[in-house]
């Protein structure tokens, strides 16, 4: 498909005129309308297809794909259906804020989870003539992710940014720095062993988030053991069982952290450790990812690395927008700095102050 400059310079008009015409904009002359549809018909550019939508809004403008989620299609207020991700239901209020203030509607097209069987996906998008794409969640296959492409729908993703080596455009929260605040906090704290546990290191968020920590520990001379490195479902049931796994290790140590790197993780470690009687934070200090809403909730509460999640659905609203449009024509990545919130699981101040820098390359395996 021919970009929005091709068409502007071929109609004689500016991008912005054709942009106008593709979302219907009242500010366009009738004349100047029609000389643009007219080039976008020969350059082969369908106009997508009006839809009502539930308020009267007659245009479908992007797409937000999620996990966990109901199957189904979702027009206008997104979070009565989303209440169970608290993660997403942000995502998705802080792209709507931005597509509303330009007058576009968000349909969002959630799944369970079982990305093996959204297949279909790709093709009921295109029958819906959504513009643009906003691809959330982990895990992703590369099958999945190739079947999105091939539609030639224009996908923005959150989080993951490399595709058969291959950049994707992205809005992703910087987890390289997000590990290393979680590392650097329990270095502060005193805390003299370390564990990190995450999802599978297959998925590039919690493969960053292990990098960030390592580099906080490397800072002070100490390296993470292998074994100190657990791999687990990242819901409560997960950290609970990666924790009873290494319970016996962490008994002959001294004051151990540990960076779990979800908050539903993190929720399950304190679950167990308070079980066996242990004082958190005096023995095991604990820090969580995310910032979501169970974290101020625990006891004790979950000290955690903030993602300002409506800022990333914003951002990849706005980045969607830049490509549709043509401003942006070759992949981006956009990084989100996270922030450290200190609560009773570790219960010790920081020595991180503002925006952190560190080299930002990937390690090599």
């Amino acid at each position: 498909m021919c970009t929005v400059r091709e068409i502007a310079k071929a109609a004689g008009v500016s991008p912005s005129t054709v942009s106008r015409v593709i979302n219907n904009s009242p500010k366009v002359t009738e004349k100047t309308r029609q000389k643009v549809i007219q080039v976008m018909q020969q350059y082969g550019y369908v106009l997508p297809r009006q839809a009502k939508t539930i308020n009267g809004t007659e245009e479908n403008f992007a797409g937000l794909s999620l996990p966990s989620l109901p199957l189904g299609c979702v027009i206008a207020n997104p979070t009565q259906s989303l209440a169970t991700d608290h993660f997403f239901v942000d995502v998705v209020g802080g792209a709507m804020n931005y597509l509303q203030s330009i007058g576009r509607q968000l349909i969002l097209e959630a799944t369970n989870g079982n990305f093996s069987g959204m297949s279909s996906l790709p093709a009921m998008l295109k029958e819906r003539s959504v513009q643009g794409l906003i691809v959330g969640g982990v895990p992703m296959t590369d099958d999945y992710i190739f079947a999105l492409l091939n539609t030639k729908i224009p996908p923005v993703f959150i989080g993951r940014y490399l595709q058969d080596g291959k950049e994707l455009t992205a809005v992703i929260p910087d987890n390289i720095i997000g590990g290393y605040i979680a590392g650097r906090h329990l270095l502060d704290c005193g805390y003299q062993d370390f564990f990190f546990m995450g999802g599978s290191l297959q998925v590039n968020t919690f493969r960053d988030r292990l990098e960030g920590f390592r580099r906080a520990l490397k800072e002070q001379g100490l390296l993470l053991a292998s074994e100190n490195i657990i791999e687990s479902d990242i819901n409560q049931d997960g950290g609970y069982l990666a924790m009873k796994k290494i319970f016996e290790k962490i008994q002959k140590k001294g004051r151990t952290g540990i960076f779990a790197s979800t908050d539903w993780m993190a929720g399950g470690v304190i679950r167990f450790l308070s079980e066996a009687g242990y004082n958190i934070p005096a023995e095991a200090g604990v820090v969580g990812y995310s910032d979501l809403e169970l974290s101020s909730h625990f006891f004790p509460s979950i000290t955690t690395v903030r993602i300002n999640r409506r800022t990333l659905g914003y951002l990849a609203a706005r980045t969607l927008v830049d490509v549709i449009t043509g401003r942006i024509t070759c992949p981006v990545q956009i990084y989100l700095q996270p922030s450290l919130v200190i609560r009773e699981s570790t219960g010790c101040s920081s020595s991180i102050k503002g925006d952190i820098k560190i080299d930002k390359r990937r390690y090599k395996k």
